[in-house]
């Protein structure tokens, strides 16, 4: 017996045909991390292709994306690659965010099955949607050591002139 794989509500073909080709690349990457959301234990691709009937290579893309954005992580059982959100674990570690240029930053913790981690976050505030654009990860108990790293890497940079 297959398990039932929570959706959200979907547009119609008629709809979705009337978007302009980035409104569908914004659309499906939504109803993709709104499954997800749904199915917090997490999916497979195939899984998602039969649930919502995207084509296999746009679902990969836009789960590549979303594991470089930290917005997901996998579990490998066997040869199955499952996808799990990670928007409930995560949780601000400070209210502030920055912006420089053309970007805000935001910082977060995340707590997952992997363990704890600090996760910076990059968005790209031209954008209407605001879209991440892109983040980076360490464990939680290496942030010290990597905010002493770039010190050091800024002190070296000024000493070159750089």
């Amino acid at each position: 017996m297959s398990e039932v794989i929570e959706k959200p509500t979907l547009l119609s073909d008629i709809e979705y045909q009337k978007m302009s080709p980035q409104e569908k690349e914004t659309y499906i990457k939504e109803v993709l991390k709104k499954t997800l959301q749904l199915n917090a234990h997490g999916l497979t691709v195939t899984q998602l292709k039969d649930a919502l009937a995207y084509d296999r290579r746009i679902i990969e893309k836009h789960l590549a994306i979303m594991k470089v954005t930290n917005e997901v992580y996998t579990v490998t059982l066997g040869s199955n690659i499952i996808y799990i959100p990670n928007h409930k674990a995560m949780r601000e570690a400070t209210s502030q965010s920055r912006k420089f240029g053309d970007y805000e930053y935001q910082v977060y913790t995340l707590r997952n099955r992997l363990g704890d981690f600090a996760v910076i976050q990059q968005r790209n505030i031209r954008k209407a949607s605001q879209d991440i654009a892109g983040s980076i990860q360490l464990p939680l108990a290496d942030l010290p050591e990597f905010v002493n790293y770039l010190r050091k890497t800024l002190v070296d940079m000024e000493r070159r002139g750089l």
